[in-house]
């Protein structure tokens, strides 16, 4: 009986060690999510002000943020990982243009914050 009991709690202990395990990976991909759309925000509205000095420091956090977390992303959905890629890189390259091309930059960053939005949605 005694051995069941140790086996038991054996079991139970490992399960708690890989339950923590997953929620800390689900809740470092939300949180990333969160500071990479408030990024997109604050991209947004630099765009629109037409402020390329803005644009030029801000773009480029988008790639420290994401690349915090993308791993987990990408073992867990690999078809929004690469929605996410898809829009990130040309995001990013277009914030650090010489000339600012507001149309251009505004819809990909429009389609990153959309990617990123249905990955917060896929996360919770």
């Amino acid at each position: 009986m005694k051995k069941y009991l140790t086996l038991f709690l054996t079991v139970a202990l490992a399960s708690v060690f890989v339950l923590a395990g997953c929620g800390s990976a689900n809740s470092k991909v939300t949180d990333g999510v969160s500071n990479m759309l408030q990024t997109t925000n604050q991209l947004a509205k630099a765009i629109e002000a037409n402020d390329q000095a803005k644009v030029k420091k801000v773009g480029p956090t988008l790639e420290d943020q994401w690349s915090s977390f993308e791993d987990d992303v990408k073992k867990e959905n690999k078809t929004l990982y690469e929605k996410v890629e898809r829009y990130l890189d040309p995001t990013i390259a277009g914030s650090q243009a010489d000339s600012l091309d507001k149309s251009a930059l505004g819809k990909l960053n429009s389609q990153l914050t959309d990617a990123l939005k249905e990955l917060k949605s896929k996360t919770k």
